[in-house]
């Protein structure tokens, strides 16, 4: 028992706030709710860390705690009625165990624990790791980890559940892991996430891709689905805002709605903290860039029932290509009241303000035949005009309330309010491999944006039935996207097509004008509306077996109109789509527990996406398509070790059918609202392979992740070129992916430094099409091009000068691999990764 005691000491740190003596009050503030809950709390407002297996405190429901106690009688009273005591190791660390032995916990519970086998292997180790922690105290100990076992994740379900209890693909990116890699972004973020390509069209357009599919739904702390890409939206947020990032890959229907089955993302906004804290981070690398963060937390009332934060940012940065530039502000708030000890109200609201100058659209183009015309690659075709300027506005609330003894009712409300224009010139069409004709330089000027409004009510909890526990969630939630008032201009000299031409060997930005705007159209009407209620029955049917079955019933409403503006500035005749669609969809999973710490599963999800603008013939039409469907299957197995260290391995299979196709007996007939005839569902997607992922800490001062996946794909029915499907399914997702991470603190008097080191490889990439074989050509030429198998290094260094501060240098793509991170179509749209770069980092805590 001591050696597993040490080992998961050594191991585990659910805080990193300051330590705190046993003995010194605090002020606490917990209701009554789980016990994985209320440790949570205890270790945030003591800053104590806590180690224990996440199984022993399973199903425990903990008493309130409130008022100016020392932290262990405050555990004392947490412990109450749960079968389980504590040990003070040392100042900072405590350490949970079931008051029988262990080995008899274990022969009740499974009869086997590979935890448990482990734990005996590295004893030795654990022991040696807390007797030098204990002579030299000089030693800093860990304070930062990937991932903890009993992390709830509250995205594949509305009532939190740990990694291990989901039964879908997720990876959950932990705050401590944004900051040892200095994930800035979303988009950085993904990048380092597993079975994630990350398309980079432009710095502010980025396109995300899971299982082959385009992922465009994005939650807030789990509500109800915003969409990005689509509308005018494009969320890029900055990811000071967040606490940690949750992606589920392939098909969540149940509390997504209509969308692609690709995957969901979920950003988990920071909350307020019980006791004070200051985070300041600064940072400068190449290319001129700078950033500021600042957060700060901390009780607003004496009694703490009141709490806020702040987050600020700013960041200014130049390019790897010419003449463009970055200027980002970001303001994050949010405050915290506990109206009773069962009821939490949260509120706040963020401002991001980001300007791109130099803004540099639609990449490089090819030669005719795919040929790469090998240009540096601070190659950019970009006037100093060129600029896109982003205004994103936030506001959300929440109530939690609790009642009985497992229940919740949960309201989160959010409206988003973005807002762009932009105004460009770019290159579009190939060069000719024998004239070397140049591609035309075409312009366009918008203004755009899209204003969502999203409601998710839900209540989950459990009940017993037969000896045995269950749960279930219900729930209804609302999605409107008003895309309405984009305005196209016209950029005169630069309309198609453009009697300009850009000399992509010699481009001179000075000789390109900014020229005159002419109104071009403009959206009166432009959104959607989707509104479902849901419910889910997990049946535990023995005391290791678990079936879960779940339906949701969505409405869908899709409404645009298009109104084109005459040169002389007179309105055109609009044309307008407008249709409505429903559907229910199911959704089920078996989990079976065949260890304490192993569990095995087999699920399958569905979700939709409306075609009812399509009818079927023959002409003129009347009955629209039904929805295509997106099936997802999967059977997985998930484990757990020391209460530090996630293992996950699944095999899936994704089936995207019944997209519509043109019906060739009949050709095409336009009909009223958009509503055209006649097409005929036919073209089918399946992508097909497994991931694999480990996430945690393997031995005491190293952690890892490392994220592994494959995947095929087959495509019937149609076209299969990039935008085929709207660009909804990528055909160029390489066929094996791999992303690591590692981080070792050094041992006895070397432990303020850390060393951390990563990759993220893939294999080729290739792009096939036909291309026009020059400009004001009519010939049309086929174009076949590779993107070889590459690997990115990534590397940085830590010291942690004292308690309070650190320093750091991080070192991203270390051998100055040359590579396209996109590859499109000879035209354009293929974008260089980022060469070698370097951030040197100083992170203050208080």
């Amino acid at each position: 028992m001591r050696c597993r005691s040490l080992l998961l000491a050594a191991c585990v740190s659910l805080s990193a706030a300051a330590a705190l003596a046993d003995d010194v009050n605090t002020v606490f503030d917990i209701p009554r709710q789980p016990l994985v809950k209320a440790l949570r709390q205890f270790a945030d407002q003591t800053g104590l860390q806590l180690a224990y297996e996440a199984s022993i405190v399973n199903g425990y429901t903990s008493p309130a705690v409130k008022g100016t106690i020392s932290a262990r009688e405050a555990l004392q009273r947490l412990l109450l009625g749960s079968d389980l005591q504590f040990e003070f190791i040392d100042r900072r660390t405590v350490v949970l165990s079931p008051l029988e032995p262990q080995a008899e916990v274990g022969a009740v519970r499974s009869g086997f624990s590979v935890a448990a086998l482990l734990m005996t292997m590295f004893s030795p180790l654990a022991a040696t790791a807390q007797t030098v922690g204990a002579e030299n105290s000089s030693v800093i100990e860990t304070i930062s980890v990937f991932g903890t076992l009993d992390s709830e994740v509250s995205i594949g379900s509305k009532s939190g559940q740990s990694l291990r209890e989901t039964p879908k693909s997720v990876t959950l990116v932990t705050r401590e892991r944004i900051e040892a890699q200095n994930l800035t972004s979303l988009a950085d973020t993904l990048k380092q996430t597993t079975g994630v390509t990350v398309k980079s069209y432009t710095s502010a357009d980025n396109a995300y891709f899971s299982r082959g599919f385009r992922v465009q739904t994005v939650q807030m702390d789990g509500g109800a689905p915003a969409i990005s890409g689509s509308f005018g939206s494009y969320l890029t947020p900055d990811t000071a805002a967040y606490d940690h990032v949750e992606m589920l890959r392939g098909v969540d229907g149940m509390y997504t709605g209509a969308g692609e089955p690709g995957g969901v993302i979920n950003l988990v906004r920071k909350r307020a903290k019980s006791d004070a804290e200051v985070q300041l981070n600064l940072s400068a690398g190449r290319w001129n860039a700078y950033r500021s963060e600042l957060d700060v937390t901390g009780p607003v009332t004496s009694d703490g029932r009141l709490r806020a934060r702040g987050v600020a940012a700013y960041e200014n940065r130049d390019y790897f290509y010419d003449r463009a530039e970055s200027d980002r502000k970001m303001f994050f708030g949010t405050a915290e009241y506990d109206i009773t000890d069962s009821t939490v109200a949260i509120i706040g609201a963020s401002y991001e303000n980001r300007k791109e100058d130099g803004f540099f659209f639609r990449g490089l183009p090819r030669y005719a035949d795919g040929s790469d015309l090998k240009l540096s690659r601070s190659t950019a075709f970009n006037p100093d005009w060129n600029h896109n300027y982003t205004t994103t506005k936030e506001y959300f609330a929440r109530l939690e309330q609790q009642f009985g003894e497992t229940g919740t009712i949960k309201l989160n409300v959010t409206r988003l309010d973005q807002h762009t224009e932009r105004a460009l010139m770019n290159s579009y069409g190939p060069v000719n491999p024998v004239t070397n004709t140049e591609p035309m330089a075409l312009g366009s000027s918008t203004r755009f944006g899209a204003v969502q409004d999203l409601l998710d009510l839900s209540v989950s909890g459990t009940f017993k039935l037969f000896g045995l526990e269950h749960r279930y969630t219900v729930g209804a939630d609302y999605a409107d996207v008003d895309g309405s008032g984009e305005q196209g201009f016209d950029l005169l000299t630069y309309q198609y097509p453009s009697t300009r031409t850009i000399d992509v060997f010699n481009f001179d930005a000075s000789s390109y004008a900014r020229p005159v705007a002419r109104p071009l159209y403009r959206y009166p009407d432009n959104g959607q509306t989707q509104r479902g209620f849901y419910g889910t029955l997990g049946l535990q049917l023995a005391e290791p077996v678990r079936l879960t079955l779940g339906g949701r019933y969505g409405e869908f409403h899709y409404e645009n109109t298009y109104l084109p503006i005459n040169p002389n500035g007179s309105t055109g005749n609009p044309s307008s789509t407008r249709y409505n669609d429903s559907k229910f969809i199911p959704s089920a999973a078996l989990s079976w527990d065949f260890a304490r710490d192993w569990t095995v599963y087999a699920s399958y999800a569905q979700t939709f996406r409306a075609q009812a603008n399509l009818l079927q013939g023959p002409p003129p039409g009347s009955t629209p398509l039904d929805p295509l469907t997106g099936d997802g299957y999967e059977l997985g197995v998930k484990g757990e070790f020391f209460g530090v260290l996630n293992a996950a391995f699944a095999v899936y299979s994704v089936k995207r059918q019944d997209q519509g196709a043109l019906d060739q007996r009949y050709g095409f007939f336009a009909g009223s609202n958009g509503r055209n005839c006649c097409y005929i569902q036919q073209v089918d997607i399946e992508s097909e392979g497994f991931d694999a992922e480990l996430s945690g800490t393997v031995l005491p001062g190293w952690q890892v992740f490392g994220g592994y996946t494959y995947n095929t794909s087959k495509y019937n029915g149609g076209a299969t070129t990039l935008y085929s499907s709207g660009a909804y399914y990528l055909n160029q997702t390489p066929e094996h992916m791999l992303k690591l991470w590692t981080t070792w603190q050094l041992p006895n008097a070397l432990s303020r430094w850390t060393i951390n080191a990563g990759v993220v490889a893939q294999t080729e990439t290739s792009a096939t099409g036909t291309a026009l074989a020059s400009l004001n050509s009519t010939t049309y030429v086929p174009y076949e091009y590779t993107q070889a198998s590459y690997a990115v290094w990534n590397a940085s260094v830590q010291y942690r000068v004292n308690d309070n501060w650190s320093v750091g240098l991080y070192g991203d793509n270390l051998f100055d691999k040359t590579y396209y991170q996109v590859i499109a179509t000879a035209t354009g749209e293929n974008v260089y990764g980022v060469p070698r770069n370097y951030v040197l980092n100083v992170r203050g805590r208080w």
